[in-house]
C-alpha cells in the first residue's frame, strides 16, 4: 500500500518536473544538439584523433602539432553555441533538482539525494 502511494507521488513529481519550462527547453536544446551536423562532425573527429593520439603518445611519437590540433578541436567543441546552451540548460535543471533535494531533505531530516542514490555494493 505504501509502495503504491510512494510510486504515485514519485510519478507525479516526475510529471511535474517534465512540464517545467527548464526541462522542456533542455529537451529541445538536446534534440538540436544531437541532430547538429557541425557538433556531430567535430565530436566524431575529436574522438577519432584522441584514440589515434593516445596510441602515438604511448609509442612516444605524438607531436606538438598533433597536440595543438586536438586542443583546437576541443576548444571548437567547447565554444560551440549549442554546447554552451546545452550546458546552461543542464545547470538550470541541476539547480531545480538541488532545490527539490533541499526541500525533501528538510522534511525528512536526512539528505534525500544520498539516501536515494543507488549503492555500489
Amino acid at each position: 500500500m505504501i509502495e503504491a502511494q510512494i510510486k504515485y507521488i514519485a510519478d507525479g513529481f516526475i510529471r511535474a518536473l517534465q512540464s517545467t519550462q527548464e526541462v522542456i527547453e533542455y529537451l529541445d536544446t538536446l534534440s538540436k544538439y544531437e541532430n547538429d551536423e557541425e557538433i556531430n562532425s567535430l565530436t566524431k573527429k575529436y574522438y577519432s584523433l584522441s584514440s589515434e593520439f593516445q596510441k602515438k603518445q604511448y609509442n612516444g611519437t605524438l607531436t606538438q602539432d598533433e597536440i595543438s590540433e586536438i586542443r583546437t578541436l576541443a576548444n571548437m567543441i567547447q565554444n560551440n553555441s549549442l554546447n554552451i546552451e546545452l550546458a546552461e540548460k543542464q545547470n538550470s535543471i541541476k539547480n531545480i533538482l538541488q532545490g527539490c533535494n533541499a526541500t525533501i531533505s528538510n522534511e525528512i531530516s536526512m539528505d534525500f539525494a544520498k539516501l536515494s542514490a543507488q549503492s555500489t555494493c
